[in-house]
C-alpha cells in the first residue's frame, strides 16, 4: 500500500472516530455489555393487550397519593375508545370497580358531566364542549378534572392541544403554575403531575414514575 494510501486511510478513520464521539457513541478497546442506562427505550405493552405509554386509546385517572406533593395521573388502556368523542365518552364514566378497588384510582370530574360536542382543527387543537356540570368542582379538585381531560384528549390522533368549553363558552381554567387561562391547554401545562401507567388485569404498574417534560 503507498504512503499517500495510508494516509488516507488514517484521515477517513480519525474523521470517523470524531463523528462517534460527537454522537455521544464511545468506542471501547474490547467488546462487553452494553449497560441498561446505554440501552434505547422502547414502549411496552402489557400481556393482555391494554395501551401502554406512547401508543392506543388510554384515558387518564388520579392515582392514590404517593411521596410527591401532587397526586399522579394513571393512564389505563381502553381498547373500545377509537376517537376523541368515545375516548372522553369513557374517561366521563369513571375507572372500573376493578381499577378502583385495585389501583386505589378515582375521578376527580363531577358525576352527571357530558360531553356536548368535540373537533379537531387542522393546527392540532381539539375543541371539548362540557355541559356545566364540569363546574361542580373548584381548588385542586378541578385542576385534577382539567389535567384528567387534557391528558386523556391529547391522546387522540392530531390533538396537541385541548380548547376546553362549557356549553360553549370559555372559561378561565387553572393550571399547574397557579395561573389560569382561556388558551388552549396542553400536557404541558401540568408540568409537576407524575404520570403513571397501569395494567389494568394485574393492577400493577408497568412503567416507571415520570413528570411531564422529562424525558425517560
Amino acid at each position: 500500500m503507498s504512503r499517500s494510501l495510508s494516509l488516507r486511510f488514517g484521515v477517513i478513520i480519525t474523521a470517523l472516530l470524531g463523528v462517534l464521539a460527537g454522537c455521544g457513541i464511545s468506542t471501547d478497546d474490547q467488546p462487553r455489555d452494553v449497560l441498561a442506562s446505554e440501552r434505547p427505550i422502547v414502549p411496552t405493552t402489557a400481556a393482555d393487550g391494554s395501551a401502554q405509554p406512547g401508543s392506543g386509546a388510554i384515558v387518564f385517572f388520579v392515582g392514590p397519593p404517593g411521596e410527591a406533593a401532587t397526586a399522579p395521573l394513571v393512564g389505563v388502556g381502553r381498547s373500545d375508545a377509537a376517537d376523541a368523542t368515545a375516548l372522553l365518552t369513557t374517561l366521563l364514566e369513571g375507572p372500573t370497580d376493578n381499577e378502583q378497588t385495585e389501583l386505589g384510582l378515582r375521578t376527580a370530574i363531577p358525576t352527571g358531566t357530558v360531553l356536548l360536542a368535540t373537533s379537531l382543527d387542522s393546527q392540532g387543537t381539539l375543541t371539548v364542549d362540557l355541559g356545566a356540570d364540569f363546574l361542580a368542582s373548584a381548588g385542586d379538585v378541578l385542576l385534577d378534572a382539567v389535567a384528567q381531560l387534557v391528558f386523556t384528549a391529547t391522546r387522540t390522533d392530531g390533538a396537541r392541544r385541548v380548547r376546553l368549553l362549557i356549553e360553549g363558552e370559555p372559561q378561565d381554567w387553572p393550571t399547574s403554575s397557579g395561573t389560569s387561562t382561556r388558551e388552549p391547554l396542553s400536557i404541558y401545562d401540568f408540568l409537576d403531575r407524575p404520570v403513571n401507567y397501569a395494567n389494568n388485569d394485574t393492577a400493577e404498574s408497568v412503567s416507571t414514575s415520570s413528570t411531564v417534560g422529562q424525558s425517560s
